[in-house]
């Protein structure tokens, strides 16, 4: 028997994703502002194609509009047949959670991300990111992962979801709190 819990309200629900914020059309870079604290974890999840003339492009987040260089993550992609790694340890001020198609790629196939920000109000730790991306370029496709540290204890309050030229329309960005089970 399936379980049901359309009787349970979403206030009485622990360990909930809740939606915070939608953009419904990426500019090149867009903004979740004012990020509220209650929640144990954040959720990004980004549909998006990239408006520069290549099959595929970086998709990037910055964190509390900080640009110190305090990044470092840790990028994997497999597309089948071969795999590769990149791995940048300081000195930007944002973090590569994935790419997603250009315009050079077929026509209206966009690229998806689920960026998952561990502990992002706690002011005595840094802040990790775990960022899962996937995309079918007609057959010829790609998955990837990126580990990510924002070497900071600030409280994550802001978040840009950027691109290096743009995004084309329709391309959108979802931000969710992960509440505790004590919530």
């Amino acid at each position: 028997m399936p379980i049901s819990l359309a009787s349970t309200s979403a206030s009485s629900m622990h360990g909930a994703i809740v939606p915070i914020a939608y953009i419904s059309n990426l500019a090149a870079t867009s903004t979740f502002a004012n990020i509220p604290s209650g929640y144990q974890d954040l959720m990004v999840v980004i549909n998006a194609r990239g408006s520069r003339s290549l099959t595929s492009d970086n998709c990037l987040i910055r964190f509390n509009n900080d640009g110190s260089g305090i990044n470092s993550w840790t990028f994997l992609q497999g597309d089948g047949s071969s795999a590769t790694s990149t791995r940048n340890s300081s000195g930007n001020s944002f973090i590569v959670v994935g790419d997603v198609p250009a315009s050079s790629a077929t026509s209206g196939i966009f690229g998806s991300i689920i960026c998952h920000i561990l502990n992002y109000a706690n002011t005595s730790t840094y802040k990790t990111i775990l960022s899962r991306a996937a995309c079918d370029l007609n057959g010829s496709g790609y998955s990837e992962e990126t580990i990510g540290l924002y070497r900071s204890t600030s409280a994550i309050n802001r978040i840009d979801v950027t691109q290096y030229v743009g995004y084309t329309s329709g391309s959108t960005a979802t931000l969710y709190g992960i509440r505790t089970v004590g919530q």
